[in-house]
């Protein structure tokens, strides 16, 4: 397999300029680029600029993966939005990093697999994963919780403590899923975190004309002109003010006791362990079914073999020896094992002449 990289920014906030698209098109001799996008892919060689120093100037979001296993996912925030003190729990350096570049915050998480990494059947497309951004805007830090379940697995450390477990861990959005998807995170091990996180529920609702009435005029026009101005994230903005007016919102849940990495990790296993037994059941149930409706048929079978093996052709043979298969299982599930060989070797020796036939009772375990 060739080598494959693939590079992807989205803007959110605002669509590009003419003069910042003409910009981003000299990056590189081939990439795509529109007023929200730009992708560009490689098969021999790779970008030639740091991806994240074009998140910082131009774009909102950034995706990238290369077929050797190595997989990244990059979000860029105004400066002063977010709660550094509330992220910093989830971060882990070299997995998932907040960084400072010029008036921007710019989130980094990646992945290296060491086994190397997988062909994406469906192409990964960022804009499944943009949802995530405004996520955490409003404080929902699953993406981020997720994120160092990653980079806990990576590095397993057996006494690294969890972060705080957000709520709603139970029940994952899309761009979530697409989240584990993407960076192949162990589903056993987000269920295992998740048996401690409480349901989401909904903010309360803030009196918005009583809180606006407070607002002073000045303050209003203010926000006003921004609004015509097409300020990005206003709303967010005003419904932060607004909360202010509020007041604290009202005091968490206390919170679950943190769990160890290795804790998390032995309850994955198990987890992963139940779920084998339970598909193993399920399978025997449906094979046991099989074989109950299979035994009524179970003479005519036999009849149909001798007839597919006197057509001597590499088809038939193949379909007499699945058949000769099905009647084996049912004679083991029936205890009458011993009638089938005999049948068998009956079989072989009236047809001891066709090698083809012979071969394939080999190949199917059934000599």
């Amino acid at each position: 397999m060739s080598e494959y990289q693939y590079y992807e920014w989205q803007t959110i906030d605002r669509a590009l300029t003419a003069a910042e698209q003409a910009a981003v098109d000299k990056l590189s001799s081939h990439i795509d680029v529109t007023p929200t996008r730009a992708w560009v892919e490689y098969h021999w060689s790779g970008f030639k600029h740091d991806p994240k120093q074009v998140l910082a100037r131009y774009f909102d979001a950034f995706l990238y993966y290369a077929n050797w296993g190595n997989q990244r996912l990059a979000f860029r925030f105004p400066k002063g939005l977010l709660d550094e003190n509330a992220l910093q729990p989830y971060l882990w350096e070299y997995c998932s990093e907040l960084e400072t570049i010029g008036d921007w915050l710019i989130l980094d998480i990646s992945y290296s697999d060491e086994d190397g990494g997988h062909w994406f059947e469906d192409e990964a497309r960022l804009s499944a994963l943009t949802p995530l951004r405004d996520d955490i805007l409003n404080g929902d830090h699953r993406a981020l919780y997720l994120a160092w379940l990653l980079a806990a697995a990576a590095n397993d450390i057996d006494e690294e403590l969890e972060p705080p477990i957000p709520p709603g861990l139970k029940e994952l959005s899309a761009p979530l899923t697409e989240f584990m998807h993407f960076f192949e995170l162990d589903p056993f091990l987000v269920q295992a975190a998740a048996q401690a996180s409480e349901p989401l529920r909904p903010a309360p609702a803030l009196a918005l004309d009583a809180l606006i009435a407070r607002l002073p005029r000045a303050e209003c026009d203010a926000f006003l002109r921004r609004l015509a101005a097409g300020e990005p994230l206003l709303a967010l903005k005003l419904n932060r003010r607004l909360q202010e007016l509020a007041g604290p919102p009202a005091r968490p849940q206390p919170a679950a006791p943190r769990r160890a990495w290795a804790e998390l990790r032995e309850t994955a296993k198990r987890l992963r362990q139940a779920d084998a037994r339970r598909q193993q059941a399920e399978a025997e149930a449906r094979r046991i079914k099989d074989l109950h409706d299979f035994a009524p048929y179970a003479e005519q079978a036999w009849r149909d073999i001798q007839a597919l093996i006197e057509e001597r052709k590499a088809q038939p043979y193949d379909q007499a020896a699945a058949l000769l298969v099905k009647l084996r299982d049912l004679a083991v599930f029936q205890d009458r094992l011993p009638e089938f060989q005999a049948r068998l070797a009956a079989l072989q020796t009236e047809y001891a002449s066709r090698p083809a036939f012979q071969k394939r009772l080999h190949k199917a375990g059934l000599v």
